[in-house]
């Protein structure tokens, strides 16, 4: 697929109604909209900005108050759009620059889920992991249980286990005890096991829109490309360029294809329908033989 012609759809909803707002490239019509997004396997949550100008007065006085949600598309021209973000308003500021109103919005991801969730509930021994964790999303609102890997293979407790407070922290504690990651990405909780990923969701070369040459770290990769809106954390990419793969000593040899597979750990998004940012920066852990090096 040519990546060109970029195009970024917002819309906002709530109990006053919503819009879906269009943006694209000048010269065609559409709003100017950019965006920041930030998603980590942690479970700290994906959160970022949309700045969108010159809304109407009436849609710019019910962000925040009536319209509490917001979902965002993007893509190109020959390829559709898909959803990078659904999450929850968090903060609306205004700014007025003669002639133009931004408004720019700072929103969360599972906001509902992680700030009202809570949990009491003890199960008996024999009990697997992957039950209490159905239970315990069960009891955070606005989100579902999404892609997991890993839960099945996990042994049942040899003792009654107890989780109570918030439904977040106790996913933390699961997750610490099991080895397991998890986030919350566009209404979703996936879960990992930290040495596993959740299968192939992109390959990263120049003919993809890699930009310039991926940078090695000790367990992995840093790699810039043009947005791709199934990147996110849990997820495997396969990276195709000439860079010789040194990381810690392994495989100094350059590969047929060059790069490797990794597991992306983090990944910024960066847009702009009117400025140059249209990419993502992603950073990952190569995986081998299957399995994620730590």
């Amino acid at each position: 697929m040519l990546k060109w012609k970029r195009k970024v759809r917002l819309t906002i909803s709530g109990a006053g109604g919503g819009g879906v707002f269009e943006g694209s490239q000048a010269p065609d019509d559409g709003f100017k909209i950019d965006f920041s997004v930030k998603k980590t396997l942690g479970s700290k949550q994906n959160s970022g900005t949309v700045t969108i100008w010159n809304l109407t007065k009436s849609n710019r006085e019910k962000l925040g108050e009536e319209f509490k949600k917001l979902t965002l598309e993007v893509g190109y021209e020959d390829g559709g759009m898909a959803v990078l973000v659904e999450a929850d308003i968090r903060d609306v500021e205004h700014e007025k620059s003669s002639p133009d109103i931004s408004s720019q919005i700072s929103f969360g991801d599972g906001d509902k889920g992680v700030n009202k969730g809570a949990v009491s509930k003890t199960f008996p021994k024999g009990t697997k992991p992957k039950e209490v964790i159905q239970h315990v999303v069960q009891q955070m609102p606005g989100v579902e249980l999404g892609k997991t890997k890993g839960l099945d293979d996990l042994p049942p407790y040899k003792r009654p286990v107890s989780v109570y407070g918030w439904a977040f922290r106790a996913l933390d504690g699961v997750g610490r005890e099991q080895k397991l990651y998890w986030n919350i990405d566009k209404g979703k909780v996936n879960i990992v096991k930290n040495d596993e990923h959740l299968g192939q969701c992109a390959v990263i070369s120049k003919e993809t829109g890699m930009i310039g040459v991926p940078q090695e770290t000790d367990k992995g990769v840093k790699v810039k490309a043009l947005i791709e809106p199934d990147v996110a954390p849990g997820f495997m990419i396969k990276v195709e360029s000439n860079f010789l793969d040194l990381s810690s000593g392994r495989d100094k040899r350059q590969s047929d294809a060059g790069g490797g597979e990794f597991r992306v750990n983090a990944v910024t998004f960066t847009g702009s329908t009117r400025g140059e940012e249209f990419y993502m920066e992603i950073e990952g852990n190569r995986v081998q033989g299957g399995k994620v090096v730590k």
